[in-house]
C-alpha cells in the first residue's frame, strides 16, 4: 500500500474541512435556517472560502433570503445589494452557472429575483420611479438566467418584468432603453389590452426617429393585435405635427421627414402650413416674430415647392395669396393714417406755411409706403386670380370651397376698386371691366 506523506494528509484534511463549510451552510439553507447559515458564513467566510464560485453563490443565497425576511425589513435594501454583488462575483467565476443545477443553490437567484420584483413594485406604488427602474433592470437580467436554467416556468421571457422595465425606462425619459424591453415583447406579439402601450411606445419612438421601416413594422403589429385602436392608423406626418406643441420641434420633425423624402407633397405642405400659422397668427395679441424674414423665406420655399409637386392642389395657392394679403394689410395700417393726415392738411380752407411744409414732408413717406403696399397687394392678386381660375374649372364645390371661392373673388373686386384710383384711359377701362367682372361673380356666388 502506498504511504501518504504528511503534506498530502494535511491537504486532504484541509480540503475536507473547506468543503464542510459549504455543506454546513447548504444544509442550513435547505431547512430554512438562514440565520444559522449566516453565522457559519461570518465565522468561516475568509479569502479561501471565496476562492471558489460556490462561496459567492452561497453568500448571495444567504443575503437574498435575508432580504425577503419581514423581520429584517429595515435592512432589506442593504441585504439585497449584498446578494446582488455576490451573485455578480459568482457569475464572473463560473460563466456557465453550472451550480444552479443544485436544488438548494438555485433558490438564491430566485429569491433575489423575487426580492427585487417586490421592492420594485413597492417603489412604483410610492411613485419612486427612478429606484423602481434600477430594480426592474436587475429583475429582467435575473429572470433571463432563471428561465434559461429552467428555474422560472416561462418558455421565452418574463413578460411582466420586461413590461415594467420598459414603462419605467420611458417614465424616466430613457426612450432608447425602453425600446429594448418593448421590442422583446413586440417580437413575441404579446397580446392583451394591458400591453397596448408597448406597441404605442414603439410606434411613437420610431416615428420621432423618422425610421420608416421600424415605424411601419410595429404599427402593423399593433394594428394586428388592436384593430380598433386608431393609434395604429397614424402616419409619420401625424406624429411630426402632433408630437409637440412647440413650433421649433414641429419644424425639426417635419424637416427630418422631408430630408428622407423631399418630394412628399403632404410633408412639404405641412411645413409650409406650420410657418404660415406662425407668421399669420390670428391669436389675440400675437406678436410678429423677430426672425420674420427668415421664417417667411422658408415658408415661401415650402409652399412653392408644394405647388410644384401638385399644381392641381389649391391649398398652397390659397395660403400664398392669403399671406400676401396679410402683409399688404399690415402695411396699409401704416399707410392710412398718413393719407388721413395729408387729406386733413389739404382740406383746410387756408392752409398755413407750416401745414404745407408738413404735407410736403409726409407725401414722400406716403409714396414709399404705398409702393411697398402695392407690391404685396399685386402678388396677392396674382395668386388669387390663379385660384379663381382653378375654382372655376372644378366640378361640384363643397360649402367650404364655395366660401373660399367667394372670399377670393371679393378680394379681387376690392383690389381692382383700389387700382381704379388714379388710373386713366385704356388702363382705367380695363380695370373697371375687371372690377365689374369680379363684383358680378361675387354676387352670383352668394
Amino acid at each position: 500500500m502506498k504511504k501518504l506523506t504528511l503534506f498530502t494528509i494535511l491537504a486532504f484534511f484541509a480540503m475536507a474541512s473547506f468543503a464542510q463549510k459549504y455543506d454546513d451552510i447548504k444544509a442550513a439553507l435547505m431547512i430554512g435556517k438562514t440565520d444559522e447559515a449566516k453565522k457559519i458564513l461570518d465565522k468561516k467566510g475568509n479569502d479561501k472560502f471565496f476562492s471558489k464560485p460556490e462561496g459567492w453563490l452561497l453568500k448571495s443565497s444567504i443575503f437574498s433570503s435575508m432580504s425577503l425576511d419581514s423581520a429584517m425589513e429595515a435592512d432589506a435594501e442593504k441585504n439585497r445589494e449584498e446578494a446582488w454583488t455576490a451573485f455578480e462575483k459568482y457569475k464572473e467565476m463560473e460563466p456557465s452557472l453550472k451550480l444552479l443545477e443544485d436544488q438548494t443553490l438555485k433558490n438564491g437567484p430566485f429569491n433575489l429575483y423575487a426580492s427585487y420584483f417586490n421592492a420594485g413594485v413597492a417603489d412604483i406604488n410610492n411613485k419612486n420611479y427612478g429606484p423602481a427602474y434600477d430594480k426592474f433592470k436587475k429583475v429582467v437580467d435575473l429572470s433571463d438566467i432563471l428561465i434559461k436554467h429552467k428555474i422560472l416556468p416561462y418558455s421565452t421571457i418574463d413578460t411582466n418584468a420586461n413590461y415594467y422595465a420598459g414603462i419605467l425606462a420611458e417614465t424616466n425619459q430613457k426612450s432608447d432603453e425602453a425600446t429594448k424591453y418593448y421590442t422583446r415583447l413586440a417580437d413575441l406579439k404579446v397580446p392583451g389590452q394591458g400591453f397596448v402601450s408597448v406597441y404605442q411606445g414603439l410606434v411613437r419612438y420610431y416615428a420621432l426617429k423618422n425610421d420608416q421601416a421600424n415605424f411601419e413594422k410595429f404599427k402593423a403589429i399593433g394594428r394586428e393585435l388592436y384593430p380598433n385602436d386608431d393609434y395604429f392608423t397614424y402616419t409619420l406626418l401625424d406624429f411630426a405635427l402632433g408630437a409637440s406643441g412647440n413650433f421649433n420641434e414641429k419644424v425639426a420633425n417635419l424637416e427630418k421627414l422631408i430630408a428622407a423624402n423631399p418630394n412628399d407633397y403632404k410633408n412639404v405642405l405641412a411645413l409650409g402650413e406650420v410657418f404660415y400659422d406662425t407668421l399669420n397668427s390670428r391669436k389675440e395679441g400675437a406678436v410678429k416674430p423677430l426672425n420674420f424674414a427668415e421664417l417667411e423665406e422658408k415658408m415661401l420655399s415650402a409652399l412653392k415647392k408644394a405647388n410644384e409637386l401638385k399644381p392641381e392642389e389649391l391649398q398652397p395657392i390659397l395660403l400664398l395669396g392669403d399671406h400676401y394679403i396679410s402683409k399688404s394689410e399690415a402695411i396699409g395700417e401704416e399707410m392710412r393714417p398718413l393719407e388721413i393726415e395729408i387729406d386733413k392738411l389739404a382740406s383746410k380752407p387756408k392752409p398755413t406755411a407750416a401745414d404745407k411744409q408738413k404735407a410736403a414732408e409726409l407725401k414722400p413717406k406716403l409714396a414709399d409706403i404705398k409702393k411697398k403696399y402695392d407690391t404685396e397687394y399685386d402678388i396677392a392678386k396674382d395668386y388669387f386670380e390663379k385660384a379663381t381660375d382653378m375654382f372655376s374649372k372644378k366640378g361640384n364645390l363643397d360649402n367650404n370651397q364655395k366660401r373660399q371661392y367667394r372670399i377670393i373673388v371679393g378680394n379681387l373686386a376690392q383690389y381692382y376698386s383700389y387700382k381704379r384710383e388714379g388710373a386713366k384711359g385704356a388702363d382705367l377701362n380695363k380695370i373697371v371691366a375687371l372690377e365689374t367682372k369680379y363684383n358680378d361673380l361675387y354676387n352670383k356666388l352668394k
